[in-house]
């Protein structure tokens, strides 16, 4: 018997330039979750079976957040961008250092997330996660890189949703998947 270990083999990216993003609010308004059918109420509260892998989703995701605000900031690679993002979130990665190298700026300041799983699959092969979040990007300014100085910042809302989904696909022992990899948004 093969021994079968799981590990995240990807996890799609916030697609954030592609997808039609909601405005999730404005600056003073409370940011309601996307729409979500009703919970039915139960009589007493129970364990979440799929917290653990949750919490994981959550921190992978936080991962590729800052390594890709530490790539902003720095107007270079991060270095552990490729541990978190592959596919399509890294290529958009890329693709939007390249437009801040060619312009001379950086970013500045930090986006306040508030991430949350939305919905979860562990027993599908590869697994699937899905996290909504609501990214306020009021104290994250695009600036010249050698002085500093504020650049022109597109106008318009400047709070979004942005939806990510993840999948982790299993894999044998003997095909080198025994490294614990961290999620990696595609």
């Amino acid at each position: 018997m093969t021994a079968r270990l799981t590990r995240w083999t990807g996890l799609c990216a916030a697609v954030p330039l592609a997808l039609a993003l909601a405005a999730c609010g404005g600056a003073d308004d409370p940011v309601p979750p996307p729409a979500a059918p009703p919970a039915p109420s139960s009589p007493a509260p129970s364990v979440d079976p799929d917290a653990a892998e949750k919490a994981a989703v959550l921190k992978a995701y936080e991962g590729m957040s800052a390594a890709e605000l530490e790539t902003y900031a720095t107007g270079k690679l991060a270095p552990e961008l490729e541990t978190y993002a592959g596919h399509k979130a890294l290529a958009d990665i890329k693709s939007t250092l390249f437009w801040y190298q060619q312009q001379g700026t950086v970013m500045r300041g930090k986006p306040v997330r508030s991430p949350e799983v939305d919905t979860i699959d562990t027993t599908s092969d590869p697994f699937r996660a899905t996290i909504v979040d609501c990214v306020d990007s009021n104290g994250y300014d695009k600036v010249k890189k050698g002085s500093g100085k504020a650049a022109a910042t597109p106008s318009g809302p400047r709070r979004h949703y942005v939806t990510s989904t993840a999948q982790r696909a299993r894999c044998e022992r003997s095909s080198g998947c025994q490294s614990k990899k961290p999620l990696i948004w595609q």
